[in-house]
């Protein structure tokens, strides 16, 4: 025995020794421990991108859903209402049946709702600490819960395609009905030549108000009306022109010829024994109009006396030539003449030597009423063809 073992008692060396080895097996746990959390910690810190990308996927393909839906009923009510005012001759039945059948589609469309994501959420950030066994469950989880994400984002994502192509066969088929309407409108103006300017370009007017329409709205269901009014006002003009031009064939005639030289200025007549306080009985007299309705148009009063002498006197066919020259400062070119040198705006002079230039120099241009233009006023008018 050495000296030194001597002087320490056996049980103070047995105490000792288990105090290093409480130490050591408590060094060893600790270092085990901090090795899990390490662990723990890194695998939860590397997977949880993949989870806020899948969950980021699925918050945005629901929000997009929902969206795409919102529109999605709007466009619906909007058809029904389309389908509610769109009736008469001014639809064609398969626009409204190819209407009805998309509008039925869609709201199948939207009834079928993609489910959502199976799994809970309440997951810990990396960002604040937490001990190795939760960050171990949440990474359990994950294992269900991305996949889960994104499968719900496939179903939200794949709704909405179905729901937006819903959406756009109502549009198109919203257009197709208002495209039917306004060839059918087009199709009632074109059968309808005899009809006054004021109702066609009314009717134009309607149609272009319902063509250029943003949306489908309340305003709609006026605008069909008004096209349907219009349209029917264009017809009965038609018709009652028709019969006035084969009881007045004369009247028909001379119509016929101011127009042939108005150079499309849209033109109107009316017949009246007395004109501007002038009589049938010793007169020839007329009047012209200026209309402001479209690009605007001119209103012809005559009176009957030049009905009466259309082919005996040339002077009654060239009261209808100056009445067609007031008309021409309608147009653009011809009213910069008028107003210029050498007219300075006078209405009278202009329409005489209008007249004149287009080769009637005689009383009846204007010539015994308001008397002969100069040379150049005559050559300036000459202008306007």
């Amino acid at each position: 025995m050495r000296p030194s073992d001597a002087s320490v008692p056996p049980a103070a060396r047995r105490r000792t020794g288990n105090i290093l080895a409480a130490t050591a097996l408590a060094g060893m746990l600790a270092f085990g421990l901090g090795a899990h959390q390490f662990v723990a910690t890194t695998a939860h810190a590397a997977a949880w991108p993949a989870w806020t990308a899948a969950d980021g996927r699925f918050d945005e393909a629901r929000a997009a859903y929902e969206e795409t839906t919102d529109r999605g009923d709007s466009a619906i009510a909007r058809a029904e209402y389309l389908l509610g005012i769109a009736t008469g001759d001014l639809v064609r039945p398969e626009d409204r049946e190819a209407l009805a059948e998309r509008i039925e589609s869609a709201r199948g469309i939207l009834a079928e709702s993609p489910t959502g994501p199976t799994g809970i959420v309440e997951l810990g950030d990396p960002a604040t600490p937490a001990p190795a066994w939760e960050r171990y469950a949440d990474l359990w989880r994950l294992v269900d819960l991305v996949p889960s994400r994104d499968a719900a984002a496939e179903r939200f994502e794949a709704a909405a395609d179905r729901v937006e192509v819903g959406t756009r066969t109502i549009a198109e088929a919203s257009d197709a009905l208002l495209s039917g309407t306004e060839e059918l409108a087009t199709a009632a103006l074109d059968a309808s030549p005899s009809a006054a300017y004021r109702y066609r370009h009314a009717a134009e007017e309607a149609l272009d108000g319902l063509r250029h329409s943003p949306g489908i709205s309340s305003g709609d269901a006026d605008r069909f009306t008004a096209l349907a009014t219009a349209l029917a006002d264009v017809r009965a003009s038609h018709a009652a022109e028709e019969e006035r031009r084969s009881a007045y064939p004369v009247r028909a005639e001379i119509e016929a010829f101011a127009r042939s030289i108005a150079a499309g200025v849209e033109l109107e007549f009316a017949w009246a024994y007395e004109v501007a306080g002038l009589p049938s009985d010793g007169w020839y007299s007329g009047t012209a109009e200026f209309k402001p309705d479209g690009v605007g148009w001119g209103l012809i009063s005559l009176t009957e006396s030049i009905e009466w002498e259309w082919y005996a006197d040339e002077n009654a066919r060239a009261v209808v030539v100056h009445e067609v020259g007031h008309t021409q400062v309608l147009r653009d070119a011809c009213y910069a003449i008028f107003a210029a040198e050498p007219f300075h705006g006078d209405h009278e002079t202009w329409a005489t030597a209008w007249a004149i230039g287009m080769g009637h120099d005689l009383p009846g241009a204007g010539i015994e009423a308001y008397g002969r233009p100069s040379d150049a006023q005559i050559a300036a008018a000459s202008g306007c063809r």
